[in-house]
């Protein structure tokens, strides 16, 4: 009997004490709830200044881009803003960059800087606040024990990558197409004709006007597919070549572990998205009523028919003198203010 009775009293102060357990987790889980939240606010802030301070510096790498990528598009034809002759241009980089300058002013560099800093804002700030939760989630599955998610598989990190740039990009598309629109009006000017836009706000407000809300969504899919692309290249590249680096060159957390990794992550990113960034940039340019690309397969389609297969990498020396830089800003701004703030690294 006396057995009985303290195997009862045992099992009842097991129940009592998991009870206990269960619900001083969940105070605590409640308590920390403001401090989960001014912690994912952190990354958030933090990832979005240096998104734009990566976006400010690079810029007019990116108007010089998006002029290649729609150069001879569909065979076309523009006028000398010199004599008023026509010509079929067939620049690179250096010499597109100093026709801007010279033909249009330096300011024409940073036409769209506006929609590009907003959209950095929204795209910067998702993708890496994103990135790290989705990178534990996605490396605990099927897993038994505490993992870490730096030393995730590759696979995994792209996996995760590519699901904060796509979800970000969704919800910054318009931005994105502002900001095609305003870096390609210049080309409208070299031909005598006037630029659609005054400016970035009005860019916002008469794309919707003219052509509803769909407008701010052309090219969407493509963009979305090129983020998750560029960031599943980027950031797991960025992520898995800095844990090779740590390991095996014995630079610690140093700068020169960080301008490594985010040189090797620029130069795959670029590889890896310059095409579907030429589509994207075809189908965002296209004026109301266009009937030009129907979507991205008949835009890679016509490109390919009208070009040749290299054209889908128009700009890639941009592409990656951009995406380079980017990158090493980018990283090395995150790398230290995530240091300061949040008391870690990447």
């Amino acid at each position: 009997y006396q057995r009985r009775v303290m195997g009862i009293r045992s099992n009842l102060s097991t129940t009592l004490l998991r009870v206990m357990e269960e619900e001083s987790t969940q105070l605590v889980s409640a308590s920390t709830f403001p401090s989960t939240l001014l912690y994912g606010l952190k990354c958030y802030s933090i990832s979005a200044f240096a998104a734009c301070a990566a976006e400010s510096t690079t810029f007019p790498l990116d108007t010089t881009k998006i002029r290649l990528q729609l150069q001879n598009e569909m065979g076309g034809v523009y006028a000398s803003s010199n004599n008023g002759s026509l010509y079929t241009m067939k620049k690179g980089m250096f010499r597109t960059a100093f026709d801007i300058v010279n033909q249009e002013g330096y300011a024409s560099l940073y036409k769209g800087y506006p929609s590009a800093i907003i959209r950095q804002l929204i795209y910067g700030g998702i993708t890496m606040g994103l990135y790290h939760p989705i990178r534990s989630a996605v490396s605990s599955l099927g897993s038994s024990g505490n993992i870490d998610p730096q030393r995730a598989p590759l696979w995994q990190k792209i996996m995760s990558a590519m699901c904060s740039g796509s979800v970000g990009q969704l919800f910054a598309s318009p931005t994105d197409v502002v900001k095609v629109r305003l870096q390609a009006d210049g080309r409208l000017q070299l031909s005598g004709q006037k630029p659609r836009y005054r400016g970035t706000f009005d860019a916002f407000v008469r794309i919707p006007r003219e052509e509803g809300m769909a407008g701010l969504t052309r090219g969407v899919w493509p963009s979305v597919q090129r983020a998750g692309l560029i960031n599943g290249a980027g950031i797991a590249t960025y992520d898995h070549s800095k844990q090779l680096v740590l390991e095996y060159a014995g630079w610690g957390e140093s700068v020169w572990t960080h301008v490594t990794a985010s040189l090797i992550s620029g130069l795959v990113a670029a590889v890896v998205s310059c095409p579907l960034d030429v589509v994207k940039t075809r189908l965002m340019n296209q004026p109301v009523g266009s009937t030009m690309y129907s979507g991205t397969v008949d835009c890679l389609r016509k490109t390919v028919a009208s070009e040749g297969v290299f054209a889908l990498w128009k700009g890639f020396a941009p592409t990656y003198a951009r995406l380079g830089p980017w990158q090493l800003v980018f990283f090395i701004t995150y790398e230290r203010l995530s240091k300061d703030f949040l008391g870690s690294n990447f």
